[in-house]
């Protein structure tokens, strides 16, 4: 077991070559400040491309045919940015260099015959070939199916239905709409009206040659969703009835919805529900045009008001077709910089932008490795975040345990998303203001609104409080396993460095904290990442939190964790992690080494403050790997080291590759 230095002294005082790592340090550093100070925008903020798969494309093609908007130039470069993307198999994966996806195939395919391609093209035909080497469309999964189904390629009675009446379902219930994540409300809402509606618009071909067997193409039984990795939430025991077979009990309910559907004619509560339904939509679209700044409820929400009879040209379809070109590289002034895969001839739908996040972090990686905080274009940034700070309730507001008369300020993700500001960005924005000079009396509407969200368990979600009714993830229409938003330790983590930093770390609600992460950390001493791949984020962000709240680096505990990280390092010198990790049947292994996660690992190794020579060896191969990763913008990264939804969805962040280091680095060197 390894034991804690009496004093803090330099990690290398044992290793022979002492100065070589510390030049090491000072030329990364160096470069990497300058590539960040290169890219900060005028008016103070950073905004990094952000990298998904090719889904977005897609479905932003068939929105396109569905609602009849015949923009062929911009079709023609989402088909290209889909064409950019195909493997060498003929399929499309949905992390880089991961194994072929089968829903995204389908999608990518059906969208390229939509833009024009012939199934004889030879990239539909080895893309043909993968669909049905994995089952067809017959084994895709649920969003995939609604879309054909909204093209008449594939039957309702095959599709997961939510019925519009679920907007009156009673807050006793798990099936209210508030106990639903803020990604899941936003999508399901503008479904309920399509799936209500059911109106289709019939293309001049069909795609047959995607059924392993014609029969196929008839065959309404639901797919039993995939297993997915739940040890890591605190399950709400309100109904944790772990003897039913909730699966089961919801395929019988969803086969009594579907006769509902199509064989009872008068349905009383039909149209009261499809009307609050509208109405919720349009109170929820922001002046912007977004709807909760994700693409999923941003297409729906417009495919669910034309459906409705409003028309393309009417305000609020405009205004959100705006914001989605605001989310297209190619199109948009937000988004500078392509990435190298894409040729300039593509436009590529991002699922989302991330100016908040890439604002606090490149402003606390500057500040972290020796940027003077009152250095006018730092001060620039902070005053960029205060003002975009949110002052006004959204749906948090629902189950928020905010007091009364005391204000409180949060902040999202992206530009616009004033309904739905995240622990996440609002803990890191908060440490940042706060190392940029802001007291912790100014920052107490931060801290109060923070304190507000804290969950029953003692943790933190990131959009709402108390989100853990597992029982929405047994619903067939939740192939994704991801309706819930329950704590999670990365979060949680983050939020204790935070109030750590402030001063908070004897109050009552950190010491909940503690005792949800102990609960919580895995038998191997690691700790499960919700939005960072996967168990070096959870574990790093869990380790610098507690030790910032005053847990002793000798506990236990902590010690099992540290082992952890040490054991992970690669032959390089660097960490890595493959998203294939959240999988069920996937041990954990030393993959590919990634400057992102490199300095995650060292980040927790740095904050136990270990001076132990094989420490300091891990830590100086560390560093000799970042030096190998330079290249002319920052460190190189191709690689996927973001989480949307665990087995299903992921991100590659632009600016990971950047700011982690340097703030790792920065830690290091102070």
């Amino acid at each position: 077991m390894l034991k804690p230095a009496q004093k803090q002294i330099n990690p290398f005082h044992l290793l022979k070559t002492e100065v070589a790592p510390w030049r090491e340090i000072e030329g990364i550093t160096a470069h990497l400040q300058e590539v960040l100070w290169s890219r900060q925008e005028e008016d103070g903020h950073w905004h990094f491309a952000l990298d998904d798969n090719i889904t977005m494309n897609a479905e932003f093609i068939l929105f396109h045919r569905w609602i009849a908007l015949d923009d062929k130039n911009l079709i023609r470069r989402l088909a290209q940015g889909i064409l950019d993307r195909q493997s060498p198999d003929g399929s499309w994966n949905i992390f880089y260099n991961g194994p072929g996806n089968l829903s995204a195939s389908i999608e990518a395919y059906f969208a390229l015959r939509v833009a024009g391609y012939a199934k004889t093209h030879s990239a539909l035909m080895k893309a043909r070939e993968f669909i049905l080497s994995q089952g067809g469309i017959a084994s895709c999964r649920v969003f995939t199916k609604i879309w054909l189904a909204l093209f008449e390629l594939f039957p309702w009675d095959g599709v997961p239905m939510i019925p519009p009446e679920i907007l009156l379902a009673p807050k006793a219930l798990p099936f209210h709409i508030y106990e639903f994540s803020y990604w899941s409300r936003t999508t399901i809402i503008p479904l309920t009206i399509l799936f209500h509606l059911q109106k289709t618009v019939k293309l001049d071909f069909n795609m047959d040659e995607l059924y392993q067997d014609p029969a196929d193409k008839y065959k309404t039984s639901i797919l039993p969703p995939p297993e997915a990795d739940e040890s890591w939430i605190i399950k709400s025991s309100r109904w944790d009835m772990w003897w039913i077979n909730w699966e089961q009990v919801f395929v019988a309910i969803n086969k009594g919805v579907s006769v509902y559907e199509s064989k009872i004619p008068i349905k009383p509560l039909r149209n009261f529900c499809v009307q609050r339904a509208r109405k919720w939509i349009l109170e929820h679209q922001e002046l912007s045009g977004d709807w909760g700044g994700i693409q999923p409820p941003m297409l729906n929400s417009i495919m669910a008001l034309h459906a409705m009879g409003m028309e393309i040209s009417e305000t609020p379809i405009q205004k959100g077709l705006k914001a989605l070109y605001k989310f297209t590289r190619g199109l948009s002034s937000q988004i500078r910089v392509r990435n190298p895969r894409e040729s300039v001839e593509s436009a590529v739908l991002q699922s989302c932008v991330s100016p908040i996040w890439d604002t606090a972090l490149s402003a606390l990686a500057l500040v972290e490795s020796g940027a003077v905080p009152l250095d006018p274009r730092l001060q620039h940034a902070k005053e960029y975040l205060w003002e975009k700070r949110i002052q006004t309730k959204g749906d948090w507001a629902f189950k928020a345990k905010l007091k009364r008369g005391h204000p409180f300020a949060a902040w999202c993700f992206q530009y616009e998303n004033s309904l739905y500001p995240d622990v996440d960005d609002s803990t890191v924005v908060t440490l940042v203001l706060h190392k940029l000079g802001m007291t912790v009396k100014e920052l107490e509407p931060a801290t109060h609104w923070l304190f507000s969200m804290q969950n029953s368990d003692g943790g933190w979600g990131t959009f709402d409080r108390d989100n853990n009714q597992t029982i929405l993830n047994r619903i067939p229409f939740a192939d994704l396993k991801s309706l819930i938003d329950p704590s999670n330790p990365d979060v949680t983590g983050h939020v204790l460095e935070t109030l750590g930093e402030l001063g908070f770390s004897k109050t009552k609600a950190v010491k909940r904290a503690i005792r949800y992460l102990r609960k919580t950390q895995r038998p191997d001493g690691s700790w499960f990442g919700r939005w960072g791949v996967n168990l070096l984020y959870g574990t790093t962000a869990a380790i610098v939190g507690l030790i910032k709240c005053g847990e002793p680096v000798n506990s236990p505990y902590i010690q099992r964790a540290i082992k952890f990280i040490l054991a992970r390092q690669n032959q390089d010198g660097g960490w890595g992690e493959s998203c294939d990790s959240y999988g069920l049947n996937r041990v954990t292994a030393h993959d590919t080494s990634t400057p992102s996660q490199t300095a995650w690992a060292m980040m927790a190794l740095q904050t136990a403050k270990y001076h132990q020579p094989e420490v300091g060896r891990a830590i100086q191969k560390g560093i000799s790997f970042l030096s190998s990763r330079q290249v002319a913008d920052g460190l190189e990264e191709p690689e996927f080291t973001g989480t949307g939804f665990p087995q299903h969805f992921f991100l590659r962040y632009d600016g990971y590759r950047n700011y982690f280091p340097l703030i790792a680095l920065g830690r290091i060197r102070t």
